[in-house]
């Protein structure tokens, strides 16, 4: 389908400016999202804001974690973190040292247990010590994984978490989309 161009218009200027549009529509959230304006609603209720992290193997959901964990700190947040990847060798002791060096809480049960109650658990501890944001880590897991997706999916529902995170990786090309688009289809289901 061809595209009439009024006088003095560019090729360019005008493929620049569907472009534009397009990643605008894209990118631009359904719903507005404002982790900071979220945790001070649940302080003001007197509950923990609870956000998990997810996405696929070796994206550095663990590192991102600890980042917006600091960035909460920052703002004078009491900070909590769940060590729901029950699965992965070493990431436990992972989210330990970032607890440690951030002299924050950090709330585990170990290895091989059901991530979705070590996720209500630590809501509970979360609230009962005066959590004011609750970060969850997840086990990383690919998107056509459907036993790990029916798991995340398990957590999400039974725990109901403020905001789910997506983390994924920059150079990944066109299979962003596609880790996106499952991860939201399980999710949403």
């Amino acid at each position: 389908e061809g595209k009439n161009l009024p006088s003095f218009t560019t090729i360019h200027r005008t493929v620049r400016h569907d472009i534009e549009a397009a990643l605008t529509r894209i990118l631009t959230p359904k719903k507005p999202l404002d982790l900071l304006q979220g945790a001070m609603a649940a302080r003001d209720a007197k509950r923990p804001y609870t956000i998990v992290f997810v996405g696929v193997n070796g994206v550095g959901k663990s590192t991102s974690l600890a980042k917006v964990a600091a960035y909460f700190q920052s703002k004078g947040f009491k900070v909590g973190i769940a060590a729901c990847d029950t699965f992965r060798s070493g990431a436990v002791e992972q989210l330990r040292t970032h607890a440690l060096r951030l002299n924050i809480a950090l709330f585990e049960r170990g290895y091989l247990k059901e991530a979705h109650m070590v996720a209500a658990d630590a809501i509970a501890a979360a609230k009962r010590d005066g959590q004011e944001v609750l970060l969850i880590d997840t086990a990383e897991r690919m998107q056509d994984n459907q036993p790990l997706m029916a798991a995340l999916s398990k957590l999400i529902a039974v725990n109901k978490p403020d905001t789910v995170l997506f983390v994924g990786e920059a150079l990944v090309g066109n299979d962003a989309v596609d880790q996106v688009t499952k991860f939201n289809r399980c999710l949403a289901d």
